[in-house]
């Protein structure tokens, strides 16, 4: 993965011009907000999550109802592949692994890395550190305290861990010291489990210190301080915090604002009064029903591409289920959209309860995501599955694969997917893209379709339906014929990605993040499903 890839710059802002009788006066340059991930560590899912954390905050930046004159740029695997990016940066916001089991595991201390942040803490630029990233070794304790104010010193305490600062992981019923900074505007005491460290350190008798949320109530400020502000004399602003260990501390409204708060006052642009405006939404819960299909197609591969491509919308969260009949479930109803990654190629069909349940489930409300070879399903063709035919789910799914009537596919290669009608929010925004698929034709079906993507096929020579959205019922049907391989499903993942979110009734992310961060994404430990020793023959 190029670790220096930069995706989506951010607001475009209309600028003004007030006519006087003088010179015109220049807009103000946009504020240029750099959101650094570092790479994933051995923390289970659901901590630790740097790669979602600077995409969720780069679209609650950029959607913000009371924030103007910001632009983001997001980088991944811990630092700017070109460093220059950073020269016009007004602050700069690291979320990664800490120093103390070995350095080079916080991306500062790589290389060069701490001079180039200094070259830029020297012009003025902010500078936000986010829970693990506040470990620093002692030898840039100078820096470090000039630079942010605090950090974790695990060096210089007593034997035998020689820790100084401490961690305690439970519910804490935090308090907000100097609620009258810009950081704290709109925030209020909040209840969170979290992992704080504390007792951190910070210089003496520095005066630039403005602690802003203790873990409780009580005690000497200092020890007890979870986040704090300063500013340099340079003019520079930092930041830092020791929460943000579980990611789904992000749905806590005045954690959030925190955050959000304090990297608009490190740039230096205005906190509104009440504090930046966000909105999450809900979690939405995605499906994925697999475990079985055509043999050509190895879903095990498929079904982890999809789930990462999912998942880089920080908003979803992907359960998978390798048994169809988990359709008749009442769990079903608990998902926003079910993605199909399943066909029955000589199996028996649906349960008529699975049946009821699936389509009850979509005329009321919810969503589907059709992958490929899915909707080969449940039809009437299917090799050594004839008996399995389903005429709804020809309704349901409007272009099916029908062997007895002519349905195909060019030769699994490169070809490029030309994205159309832009007006619909799957499509809005999207570039076209090339890929590594199977391009499939002559697909049956006489619903209608407006495709928003298509592809020109070397065997029938016309420009083939690529994916397309309808309704079904109260629900939304998302259909891509796109997904062979998970390379395939690598290089439509925004495509896919915004589709089940579509068809989950929620609007996809305001940018999509580089699909080649799911190419070497990996299942943590905790993941509840995982693609090896899972059973191909249920």
């Amino acid at each position: 993965m190029n670790s220096g890839r930069l995706f989506a710059v951010g607001l475009a802002l209309a600028a003004c011009t007030f006519a006087s009788a003088a010179l015109p006066v220049a807009a103000a340059a946009a504020k240029k907000i750099v959101l650094i991930a570092g790479g994933l560590d051995e923390h289970p899912e659901n901590t630790h999550e740097y790669e979602k954390n600077i995409i969720l905050l780069k679209d609650c930046l950029d959607t913000s109802p009371n924030l103007t004159g910001l632009r983001t740029e997001v980088y991944f695997s811990g630092w700017p592949e070109d460093p220059r990016a950073l020269d016009d940066a007004d602050t700069i916001f690291i979320t990664s692994s800490g120093s103390d089991r070995r350095e080079s595991d916080h991306p500062l201390y790589v290389g060069d890395r701490l001079a180039q942040l200094e070259k830029q803490m020297k012009r003025g630029c902010g500078v936000v550190m986010f829970h693990w990233s506040t470990f620093h070794p002692r030898r840039a304790h100078d820096q470090i305290t000039e630079w942010v104010g605090g950090y974790f010193d695990y060096e210089s305490g007593t034997e035998p861990r020689k820790w100084y600062s401490a961690i305690e992981t439970r519910e804490w019923q935090t308090a907000l010291a100097n609620p009258e900074h810009p950081v704290n505007r709109g925030v209020r005491p909040f209840r969170v489990t979290e992992e704080y460290y504390f007792n951190l350190r910070f210089r003496d008798n520095d005066t630039r210190v403005v602690p802003l949320l203790l873990k409780q109530a009580g005690g000497p400020v200092l020890p007890n301080t979870v986040a704090w502000a300063v500013e340099r004399a340079d003019g520079g602003r930092g930041f830092g915090t020791t929460g943000g260990h579980f990611y789904e501390n992000w749905w806590l409204p005045d954690f959030r604002r925190m955050i959000l708060n304090a990297i608009v006052w490190t740039a230096k642009a205005d906190v509104p009064p009440g504090g930046v405006e966000s909105n999450l939404g809900n979690e939405i819960r995605v499906l994925i029903v697999t475990g079985h299909n055509h043999p050509a197609h190895d879903w095990r591969a498929v079904t982890a591409a999809l789930h990462h491509a999912l998942e880089q919308d920080p908003r979803v969260a992907v359960t998978v289920t390798e048994n169809v009949e988990d359709l008749a479930s009442a769990k079903l109803s608990t998902n926003h959209a079910v993605v199909l990654n399943y066909a029955n190629w000589q199996r028996s069909g649906l349960s008529d309860a699975a049946k009821t349940n699936f389509t009850n489930y979509l005329r009321n409300g919810g969503g589907l995501a059709v992958i490929h070879f899915a909707n080969g399903a449940f039809h009437f063709s299917l090799p050594g599955a004839e008996e399995s035919d389903w005429p709804e789910y020809r309704r349901i799914v409007r272009r099916v694969w029908d062997h007895r009537g002519g349905s195909g596919h060019d030769n699994y290669g490169l070809f490029r997917v030309r994205i159309h009608n832009t007006s619909h929010p799957i499509a809005a925004g999207l570039e076209s893209f090339d890929t590594m698929d199977e391009l499939y034709f002559r697909q049956a079906g006489s619903e209608p379709i407006q495709p928003f993507a298509t592809a020109r096929s070397k065997v029938t020579g016309r420009d083939e339906p690529m994916a397309w959205a309808y309704e079904y019922g109260q629900g939304r049907v998302f259909q891509t014929v796109l997904g062979h391989a998970a390379e395939s499903v690598h290089k439509a993942a925004a495509l896919i990605r915004r589709g089940a979110v579509w068809a989950s009734k929620c609007e996809p992310l305001s940018f999509d993040p580089p699909p080649e961060l799911t190419e070497k994404a990996r299942f943590r430990p905790g993941s509840p499903w995982k693609p090896q020793g899972t059973n191909a023959n249920r």
